[in-house]
């Protein structure tokens, strides 16, 4: 069996921004929020990607990163969910600002339901490839490595749930300070991905 070379590559763009903190009151200055794209990756049996191949993998971490780009451009405009890469520690006091509540909260699911699909297929894989021949014993492995990962899942979610109430409740009652978002410097990557379509 041939062994095989796993290249990747990801693409980001920064994002200035600035809020005036719900906190203290004072301004953050300007800040830089980098929005990166997903990992892309090309499989080779070679250490060294040809020049076709290595177009091929800058295309798709290019086009990986506008989408992430359009995904944090609309929650942002249309649904003002503000993306965790817009860090909403202030400078001055380092508390936490509440227009980022709903960032967090998208983001809150993803980990851990990764996780858990994880726990279901290396159940399975332990299950359908493993060499013990009693069928009992087969379902046991499976059921306890799926889930092992499973309940880790499972605290990653209930510890971000918890982390979203501690941030909720240190943030109630203020009122809310949009931050300014200046999407004029990355426009040609915003009309990219919405010329992209899906």
């Amino acid at each position: 069996m041939g062994s095989y070379y796993k290249h990747t590559k990801k693409e980001s763009v920064d994002v200035p921004y600035s809020f005036r903190c719900e906190q203290c009151g004072k301004e953050s200055g300007k800040l830089r929020a980098q929005i990166v794209g997903p990992v892309a990756q090309i499989n080779s049996n070679f250490k060294k990607l040809n020049e076709k191949k290595q177009a091929q993998l800058n295309k798709m971490a290019h086009e990986k990163m506008i989408r992430r780009v359009r995904e944090v451009y609309q929650d942002a405009t249309e649904k003002q969910i503000y993306a965790t890469d817009f860090k909403d520690k202030c400078p001055h006091c380092q508390k936490p600002q509440s227009w980022a509540v709903g960032g967090v909260k998208k983001e809150m699911y993803s980990t851990p339901l990764g996780i858990m699909g994880a726990g279901v297929i290396f159940g399975l894989g332990c299950y359908f490839f493993s060499e013990e021949t009693d069928e009992d014993v087969k379902l046991r492995i499976a059921l306890m490595v799926g889930g092992v990962i499973c309940a880790v899942g499972l605290g990653v979610l209930a510890f971000n749930y918890i982390k979203l109430m501690l941030k909720k409740r240190q943030l109630a009652g203020l009122a809310q300070n949009l931050p300014e978002i200046e999407w004029g410097k990355i426009q040609d990557v915003i009309d990219e991905g919405m010329m992209g379509g899906k």
